[in-house]
């Protein structure tokens, strides 16, 4: 896995991305293709759309591999005031807000991440795409009843070895179903990481079950 990191310098803007953190989720692409282009070289050219709505585009990547920044002056990426987790149907977490992954270094901004949750990542607790070769399949839906918004803060993201992602703080989980956004809300939560829980998003205890071995 190759640790260099892209800079793509325009006239107003920067914008940086690491390949090892890229799930192809392709939302750079459906965002602006005259920017991004994967069949241009260099690929990215940061002066085909103004600063302000290129940085937009930039902060839908899911992964965090593409971030930016300003060189005229403009506002940084803010993150929420809280951590928001989205679950992927057959796909990973998609968490963006203010957190900390512990043990685990990023670069970037670290307000956006792709955690694994089939158990088949090389690059585990992140998300490398594997899900896709391995079959992982849950519909990312939600059980329960929707509780009071959350507080403000960061959430600390804890991988526990061989174990589920513990997440210490307000989080909101958010899933999908045929009648629409599903949200619940944590003041602390274990995430399944290996993908045999039942009771997906949530960690059940499989992991010791499927003797899931894991040293990150």
């Amino acid at each position: 896995m190759s640790d260099e990191i892209h800079r793509y310098a325009g006239d107003r803007l920067v914008v940086f991305y690491d390949k090892a953190r890229c799930i192809h989720a392709a939302t750079c692409v459906a965002g602006s293709r005259a920017v991004f282009d994967p069949e241009r070289r260099p690929w990215v050219d940061p002066d085909a759309l103004p600063p302000t709505m290129l940085s937009r585009v930039v902060e839908t990547c899911p992964s965090g591999a593409l971030w930016y920044a300003r060189s005229d002056g403009g506002p940084g990426e803010k993150p929420p005031p809280f951590t928001r987790v989205r679950l992927v149907p057959d796909g990973p977490l998609h968490v963006h807000g203010p957190m900390t992954l512990d043990r685990v270094p990023t670069r970037g901004p670290g307000t956006r991440l792709a955690l694994c949750r089939c158990g088949a990542s090389k690059t585990k607790p992140l998300c490398d795409g594997s899900h896709v070769e391995a079959g992982f399949s849950d519909p990312g839906t939600l059980d329960g009843e929707e509780i009071h918004p959350p507080e403000h803060g960061p959430c600390k993201v804890v991988a526990i070895p061989n174990g589920p992602l513990m997440l210490r703080g307000w989080v909101e989980i958010r899933g999908v179903d045929a009648e629409g956004d599903q949200r619940r809300v944590h003041d602390q939560v274990a995430l399944c990481r290996c993908g045999a829980s039942k009771n997906k998003p949530y960690c059940d205890g499989a992991h010791n079950k499927i003797d899931f071995r894991t040293d990150r």
